[in-house]
Order: structure tokens, then sequence, then C-alpha cells
């Protein structure tokens, strides 16, 4: 809505003139709505059924980018935007030190380590580094006490088992920080050096539909790609679903059962753009 707004700004301006009404906003109150637009975007994006837990880190970025840019039009309006910078620091102070944030914004082809600040971008791809060897060792002697079993045992396990302003900082930071070449490691070190060395996603592509497609060469990447890009953002969407009970149960369908309710539930919420690897 701010956006808009900001867009129909000339327009207003010349309805006010031409029928000679007050000024509805002075331009320190546009100066304002133009801090906030950016805010409202991204509470709009992070809100969004597809939204992740991997947008968290980058959106923090964005934000803390625009607040600190000085333009012309900051006159009057300085001390709001430290405060908002303040806050903003304060609140997501701690988002780049939480594995479930930086592991999944790695693991997002739209931001991989490209949004961090220069202190943890390191830290949090040697976390990475060390959980994927964790997961690879654990695959290998998994696999190794399988082969182990007879093979009526494995025969019987068979069985059981088959039953904006913001686009272009995005942007900015994206293409920012090149990788430069880095000596390969053993394992699944080597799938995440190729895997970020490669250029990031554009910022409207699907990261689960890349893993879909990138599965078969990053294959331990793409387990943990399920396991961490499967967290949403929000719980603005699960809000969202209790939400829309109230319009499937009502006075006139209160003998409907649990269970053709959640049925009809899942087809109302199911999104057909949504898919899995």
């Amino acid at each position: 809505m701010l956006q808009s707004l900001i867009e129909q700004k000339r327009v207003l301006g010349v309805y006010v003139s031409e029928h000679e009404l007050p000024d509805c906003l002075t331009a320190h109150q546009w100066a304002l709505i133009e801090i906030l637009a950016p805010f409202e975007e991204l509470t709009k994006k992070v809100s969004s059924y597809d939204a992740l837990a991997s947008d968290v880190i980058p959106a923090v970025t964005v934000l803390v980018r625009l607040l600190n840019r000085e333009t012309d039009e900051d006159h009057g309006v300085k001390t709001m935007k430290a405060t908002l910078l303040t806050a903003v620091k304060k609140r997501f102070s701690g988002v780049e030190t939480n594995p479930l944030y930086f592991i999944s914004t790695i693991l997002d082809p739209r931001y991989k380590d490209r949004f961090f600040s220069t202190n943890t971008a390191s830290e949090a791809k040697l976390h990475l580094k060390q959980e994927l060897q964790m997961m690879s060792r654990a695959e290998s002697e998994g696999s190794r006490a399988e082969a182990a079993e007879p093979p009526a045992k494995l025969f019987l396990k068979a069985q059981a088992s088959t039953g904006s302003s913001l686009d272009t900082v995005f942007e900015e930071i994206a293409m920012e920080q090149a990788q430069a070449a880095q000596p390969l490691a053993a394992g699944a070190a080597i799938e995440l050096d190729t895997y970020l060395g490669e250029a990031p996603s554009p910022r409207e592509d699907s990261p689960l539909k890349y893993w879909g497609v990138n599965k078969i060469r990053f294959p331990t990447l793409a387990k943990m790609a399920r396991k961490y890009l499967s967290a949403p953002c929000s719980s603005v969407e699960s809000e969202r679903l209790f939400s829309s009970v109230s319009h499937i149960i009502d006075e006139n369908r209160n003998r409907l059962t649990a269970d053709n309710a959640g049925k009809l539930l899942f087809f109302k919420k199911k999104k057909p753009a949504t898919h899995f690897f």
C-alpha cells in the first residue's frame, strides 16, 4: 500500500493543487513513507505462503544497508532512520549465529553466502561443512552396517519400506563477494565449494525447484536442503490456515466430520506451484 501511495505522489499533488485542497501530506511525511515502504514490502514477502527461513538474514541485511545509506532526501528523517537501524540490529542480532537461519540461507541458491556480514560468513560455512561431513559419515556407516546384514533380513526390510528498490539492493549484494577458486576438499566439501562458486539464482526463482533439478549434482547438499528449507519463515501461513477453518466449518455445516474438514482444508490451501524434491 505504501509503495502504491508513493507511485501516486505526483498525481495526488496535481489533484490537490487543481481542487485547491489542503496538503494531504507534508514533504516530511512523504519522506517517512518512503523509509517505511521497504519494511512493508519485506513484511509481505516473509508473510507469503512460500517464504522460507532462508529469507530472514537477506531481509535483515537489505534493511540495514538501506537504512545506512545517506541520500539528499534524508533531511529531517535522519533521527528516525538511526532509530530504525538500531531497532533492526537489536531485534535480529542473533539470526546470523542461529544454525537454522544461516544454514538455510547458504543452502538457498538465491542467497548462498552473499548476505552475511564479514565476520560470520566464514564461520557459517565452516559449521555447514562440519555438518555435511557428519552427515556423509553417518550415511557411510549406515550403508556398511546394512551391507553386513544377511540377505534374508535385507529382503524383509525392503518389503517393509515399500508399504522495487529492494530488488536492486538484493541484486547488488548477490553480485558482491565473488567466490575465488578454493582448493578442493574431500567428499561433501567439494559439493559445497562447487555450489558456492556458482552465481546465485534470480530472486524470483524457487529454491525447491533448484534442488529438485540439482540433487544429482549435489546429493549431500540436496538432502540437507530438504531438511532446512522446509522451515517456514514465520507463523503467518499457519495462522491463515487456522482462519480458513472458519470458512469451512460453520452453522450450516456443523455435522462435517473432522476427517472431511481436514480434506477440504487441504484442497483449499494446496498450492499447485509447490514442488518437492
